[in-house]
């Protein structure tokens, strides 16, 4: 029976595999489930159903940037190796220091990625943010698997490195670049906008909405990553080599789509008609209007978190110069 070992278990991508694999496996107990990670699933604010779940496989928490846990994590009773690793471990976060990606994205791929020696596949997730440059510079256009990767900040390079490392594994190996992901724990790739709706609703304004409305954002559910990430793996295991999945919906999503649907989810009206804003866009760096919109939101987030009575949310209007909607600036 598979035995599955998944690297970064509580975190925004790890949730939705550890949620995917409970309603696959069998009732008799036989898989065997193995989730790591640095939180506690208790601090990691689930909601008591998917709690719940893990209780149900074998989690251990530590630190991933510790070589001696993660060999530790690796090893099994029985001294076999795992049939399917799945490293989610890397730091997502926008915003973070060029060593802290060092250290939570290129060394662990590496580490994984030699700890997984004798594994029947390891699927390593990326990011497609590797292709941010490149996409730019081709004014809106796709990237296909194969196409150069330009990374353009210390997130997108980090994790272009660590592809090398998951690629060189020695075993079948997956590499998958996810698109704009959404989805139940997201807090840094959907949720600005979808804060953004909520503040012009309580506000009774319309939705600004920065960036043109045609500017296409590749997207996906998180849910939909996990369900790849496992066929992905089956798929790898029975070949050789590495293979690469750019990861989307087939929307082909637009920036004004995007800001129609929240904009009907919360009642407000999208307004893409604040064209000296947008002919900013076009003509400042990313980084210094993010932060101008930054300014200028996160007060009213904290005045209405406080009229509701909720002291600390793990949710921020805060849109880093990192973030793809930011990054696609002039295209």
């Amino acid at each position: 029976m598979p035995a599955f070992l998944i690297i970064g278990a509580a975190n925004f991508y790890g949730r939705a595999l550890v949620e995917q694999l409970c309603a696959e496996r069998p009732d008799d107990g036989s898989w065997e489930i193995r989730g790591v990670d640095k939180v506690l699933p208790q601090l990691a604010s689930f909601p008591s159903d998917v709690l719940a779940l893990y209780a149900t496989i074998d989690y251990r928490m530590g630190n991933l940037r510790c070589a001696a846990f993660l060999a530790q994590a690796f090893a099994r009773d029985d001294g076999r190796a795992w049939d399917f690793v799945f490293n989610f471990g890397a730091e997502q976060k926008f915003g973070q220091a060029a060593h802290v990606y060092d250290q939570d994205v290129r060394q662990l791929a590496a580490r994984v990625a030699e700890l997984s020696r004798g594994a029947r596949v390891l699927v390593h997730l990326s990011t497609a943010l590797v292709f941010g440059a490149a996409a730019n510079a081709n004014a809106n256009a796709a990237c296909a698997e194969d196409a150069a990767a330009d990374a353009p900040g210390a997130l997108a390079r980090s994790h272009a490195d660590a592809e090398a490392s998951a690629r060189a594994a020695g075993v079948p190996a997956v590499v998958l670049r996810p698109a704009l992901c959404y989805g139940p724990g997201d807090r840094q790739n959907a949720a600005p906008m979808l804060i953004m709706g909520q503040l012009s609703r309580a506000g009774g304004s319309a939705m600004p909405v920065l960036w043109d409305r045609g500017l296409r954002i590749s997207t996906v559910h998180v849910a939909d990553v996990a369900r790849a990430a496992l066929a992905a793996g089956r798929w790898q295991q029975a070949r050789a080599g590495a293979a690469v999945f750019n990861v989307a919906d087939g929307g082909d999503t637009t920036n004004g789509q995007l800001a129609q649907a929240v904009g009907a989810l919360f009642g407000v009206e999208p307004s893409f008609q604040n064209v000296a804003v947008n002919f900013m866009a076009k003509r400042l760096g990313s980084a210094e209007l993010a932060e101008e919109v930054n300014q200028s939101l996160l007060g009213p987030w904290m005045d209405l978190l406080a009229a509701h009575g909720v002291a600390n949310s793990p949710l921020s209007p805060y849109m880093d110069p990192e973030h793809p909607r930011a990054a696609s600036t002039g295209r």
